[in-house]
């Protein structure tokens, strides 16, 4: 077996560009799926855009809409949200890892 010693400076440059691969290649396979998606399954309700972005306030996902941070359609009363916006405002929002 053949055994490979890494300073700890390389080892973490090593580690960062295997995540950045890594999110990068989850972003192209989500793309990609989206693009093959029906539009119509694009949007969303209240509670799945809720959950999508992981929050349980309505306040939030208002501020969301006000601030154009997500695309949203209002027919009436009824209000949908924009999947592929909302998967957008989470890729604007990555926050990178830094050990």
């Amino acid at each position: 077996m053949e055994v490979i010693v890494l300073g700890s400076e390389a080892y973490e440059q090593i580690k960062k560009e295997v995540i950045i691969t890594v999110k990068k290649a989850i972003r192209d396979i989500r793309n990609e799926a989206l693009a093959h998606e029906d539009p119509a399954k694009d949007w969303l309700t209240r509670e799945e855009a809720q959950q999508l972005l992981g929050i349980r306030s309505k306040t939030k996902l208002q501020e969301l809409r006000d601030f154009d941070e997500i695309v949203y359609s209002k027919a009436g009363k009824v209000i949908r949200y924009s999947k592929k916006s909302i998967l957008e405002y989470l890729d604007r929002n990555i926050v990178t890892y830094n050990s």
